[in-house]
């Protein structure tokens, strides 16, 4: 039996302007239950990084490189990505 208590560490590494508003490659996150969905996930991120919210709608989610929804469970093991919309022509 696990502990949903017990703090879960997770890397996130941004890219693009989410790099450039937290101002680092890379942030970790300390999540408390053995749960955590990429929505989860994304609102403690907005919560330590309020700047990001105003985002929100200008990126997606990648786990183990491949793009998810917020229904995902994410692990510590675990590669998590924000990746900016990308456009041009």
């Amino acid at each position: 039996m696990t502990d949903s208590k017990k703090p879960v560490i997770l890397s996130v590494k941004l890219f693009g302007l989410l790099r450039e508003v937290v101002g680092n490659k890379e942030v970790t996150l300390i999540l408390n239950g053995s749960d955590i969905t990429v929505d989860g996930l994304k609102r403690d991120l907005f919560v330590s990084y309020p700047d990001l919210s105003s985002l929100k709608a200008q990126f997606v989610v990648a786990v183990n490189r491949k793009i998810v929804d917020g229904t995902v469970k994410v692990m510590p093991s675990d590669e998590v990505a924000l990746l900016p919309f990308v456009s041009g022509g």
